[in-house]
């Protein structure tokens, strides 16, 4: 059996300034860091007795005889780009749902890309498991979306990602004090909205859009800059959190249902109740809340929030890691 590890992630600035219709063109560039939520994807030899070849299971069991019966994209496409010929059993578990914009569908594929490879003894590294799982996210499943999950989940820590050209991927730990990212992480506050769905219709319209919201977009790459040099500096970490205020105000106009009467309502109590700034995560309109306030306003945010769910959480400095590996008879 063989256990792969995946984190999660949070997106700070450049968010939508990775999608290829924007960047082949313009470059984009993404701040982010993972975070210790993680999906975890067990692969292990299935043994010849059983009718099925192979079986999966994550909020469902399947059981099929070959990769291309399999209802779920993901695990049906990773199977069928790496070839995988050997009869098999594949299990997901995740720390916290899927479809809530913490990039949990690339950490699910990242995390199986890596398993399978391990599998197969093959050598591979975070830049061709990000790459792989953009081929399958993008191109075999269809689904739409930028390229920055993929690179936060297989490479992990605190990273500024830059894309050129039609693929062209500069990923680079942003050189931060651990007292410096302690004194941020101090300040940040996660709430779940309670929303769980798809945020395709909002990214297609993301993608039609991108002429329209040009200068949006191109502000929102520059606020990267502005950020890297508020972390990297002596500034009070103030001035971050209205930096995400500005960014959540121009991404809010990307397209419609990246906000709603709810988020809007929650963000109003938490600015009211002591925060500087925040964003909701993803595409927007459902999953988590991110607020960066002074400690001392904590107690008075979560009171006006009530009742979404805090969720505590750390950054976390690794990317997709194999923390498991049974050896076979």
């Amino acid at each position: 059996m063989i256990i792969s590890r995946t984190p999660f992630r949070i997106s700070f600035f450049g968010g939508g300034t990775d999608f290829p219709e924007f960047y082949r063109e313009h470059g984009g560039s993404v701040l982010a860091t993972s975070i210790d939520k993680y999906a975890y994807l067990s692969v292990h030899r299935l043994s010849p007795f059983f009718k099925h070849r192979f079986r999966a299971s994550y909020a469902r069991t399947e059981s099929v005889v070959s990769p291309t019966e399999f209802e779920h994209p993901l695990i049906r496409e990773c199977l069928l780009y790496l070839r995988v010929r050997d009869g098999m059993e594949i299990s997901h578990v995740s720390d916290l749902p899927g479809r809530t914009g913490l990039g949990t569908s690339s950490s699910f594929t990242v995390g199986l890309l890596h398993a399978l490879h391990e599998f197969r003894e093959d050598e591979v590294n975070a830049e061709e498991l990000a790459r792989e799982a953009i081929i399958v996210e993008r191109q075999r499943v269809g689904d739409s979306g930028g390229h920055q999950d993929q690179y936060t989940a297989a490479y992990g820590g605190f990273i500024r990602i830059d894309f050129h050209g039609e693929q062209q991927v500069e990923v680079t730990p942003i050189p931060v004090a651990a007292e410096r990212l302690d004194a941020l992480q101090e300040r940040l506050l996660l709430f779940f909205l309670g929303t769980e769905m798809s945020a395709e219709n909002i990214l297609q319209e993301q993608i039609r859009h991108v002429n329209r919201n040009m200068q949006a977009l191109q502000d929102m790459r520059s606020l990267v800059d502005e950020a890297q040099s508020i972390l990297c500096s002596d500034q009070d970490l103030s001035v971050w959190g209205e930096l995400l205020n500005t960014s959540w105000e121009r991404k809010k106009g990307l397209a419609q249902g990246i906000s709603n009467a709810d988020v809007d309502n929650a963000y109003a109590a938490a600015r009211t109740a002591g925060a500087l700034g925040g964003k909701v995560l993803g595409a927007g309109g459902r999953g988590f809340l991110l607020v960066h306030a002074e400690p001392e306003h904590h107690a008075a945010i979560q009171s006006a929030l009530d009742p979404l769910r805090l969720v505590p959480f750390r950054f976390s400095p690794t990317g997709s890691q194999i923390i498991f590996k049974s050896s076979e008879e």
